[in-house]
């Protein structure tokens, strides 16, 4: 089975790496989006096996007004569809005890801190919180 993974992220060089690593690497199926209605109706359409969200979202507006990741994370919980789409917080500006508390505020499954350079990693995290077979884990020489 394909997985489908919509990735909602405004920076185009992590965009690239993320396809890149999620279509080689993982075999998954592809697709970008940043505007929220369109995202609100493909997540009620059921089109998607999971989503990696970026947290600040600079392009994103929503009625109106800016919207980041975690709001966005939570419309996507109010949709009967998305109350159990897999969903993957992707940030760059991690700080201690972000984890948690991104996680609790937008009922997210999962968390990335980016850089990401290793496209295993993220091939991973897809695979967990879909609740697939994890990948091997990679290994270094050394």
């Amino acid at each position: 089975m394909i997985l489908r993974v919509l990735v909602v992220e405004d920076n185009p060089l992590v965009a690239k790496f993320y396809r890149l690593a999620l279509e080689r690497a993982g075999g998954f199926q592809v697709s970008f989006n940043e505007d929220v209605e369109s995202i609100l109706a493909q997540v009620a359409g059921s089109s998607f096996d999971a989503l990696i969200l970026d947290v600040s979202l600079r392009n994103c507006r929503y009625r109106g007004r800016p919207i980041d990741g975690l709001e966005l994370a939570q419309l996507i919980r109010q949709i009967p569809q998305g109350k159990s789409l897999p969903i993957l917080l992707a940030t760059a500006h991690a700080m201690q005890g972000d984890r948690q508390r991104l996680l609790a505020a937008s009922g997210a499954n999962g968390y990335l801190e980016k850089p990401i350079y290793d496209p295993s990693i993220l091939v991973t995290k897809i695979r967990e919180i879909v609740g697939g077979e994890p990948s091997p884990p990679f290994t270094t020489s050394g």
